[in-house]
């Protein structure tokens, strides 16, 4: 669970319960939906849009990350400390590598917002999360006061 007041930016498998945002189901969701539609048409399907547009940010994100250290994308046997290691010291010299060569080619592909990744969560090996009804009251209620405040 992250930390109160952050959350994880989930897909629509997920439920809406503290620590994870998800977005409004029945409305438009992926970024093709709403280049194909045009107009938003109401708070909900906004939320929905900056929602997918935050996700797929995230997505290019581990996109630049996997392709340049193919070491994050392949199951290894690390001690657990070992795999947590792993991603920092990637970040670390990802980080490097940017302040070193600005247009490399990986960083100019990924920075392309008209990259968009079609990732949907998977489930678990029973297919469900457990999770109590009045906490994901709790979630409903932050993700409406986003929508109706933050102009999201």
């Amino acid at each position: 669970m992250p930390p109160i007041g952050y959350y994880y930016v989930v897909d629509a498998s997920y439920p809406n319960v503290p620590g994870f945002l998800a977005p409004y189901r029945g409305e438009s969701y992926h970024l093709n939906d709403f280049r194909c539609r045009g107009r938003i048409r109401n708070k909900q399907a906004l939320f929905n849009y900056r929602h997918s547009s935050l996700r797929n940010v995230i997505e290019r994100c581990f996109g630049v990350l996997k392709e340049r250290f193919l070491i994050l994308d392949i199951s290894r046997d690390y001690p657990l400390r070992r795999q947590v290691q792993i991603p920092i010291a990637c970040c670390a010299l990802h980080n490097f590598i940017r302040v070193q060569d600005r247009n490399n080619h990986l960083f100019l592909e990924y920075e392309e917002e008209d990259m968009i990744f079609s990732t949907e969560a998977s489930t678990n090996e029973n297919g469900s999360l457990q999770f109590d009804m009045s906490r994901q009251q709790q979630m409903h209620e932050i993700r409406e006061y986003c929508k109706c405040n933050y102009n999201v």
